[in-house]
């Protein structure tokens, strides 16, 4: 969908990293969602060397909601841990969610890096 490309390059802009890592994202054509999460960053060296860690960015919301045809609904959720935009894009219905907490299932392909912007991960080594 032309709108997650649109959202996916101002998310991009509307991110300030803060350390290494990345935020890895997923769409649901059935659902017309995309999913937003950080991707975890192992440690390397010192006393905490393997450990895991998030990403540590800022995200500027009003840079994000200006791509929106007219402001859209917006929702902490703190039960979940989840905010949601949800609004149109070129007059097509958007609706992301973004969580505080890497997706728990199989790993994403597509990642935002504050080196590269939007890339396809490298496949997994087999």
């Amino acid at each position: 969908m032309r709108w997650v490309e649109k959202f996916l390059d101002q998310l991009d802009a509307a991110l300030e990293w803060q350390s290494l890592g990345t935020i890895s994202w997923r769409y649901h054509e059935d659902e017309d969602w995309l999913r937003v999460a950080p991707s975890l960053v192992e440690l390397v060296g010192g006393a905490d060397d393997g450990e895991p860690v998030y990403p540590f960015y800022s995200l500027h919301i009003s840079h994000l909601i200006e791509i929106f045809d007219g402001l859209p609904e917006m929702l902490w959720d703190t039960m979940s841990n989840e905010f949601t935009v949800e609004g149109k894009i070129d007059g097509d219905d958007a609706w992301v969610t973004f969580s505080r907490e890497p997706f728990d299932d199989e790993e994403p392909q597509d990642v935002i890096d504050p080196k590269g912007g939007i890339r396809k991960k490298k496949p997994p080594k087999e």
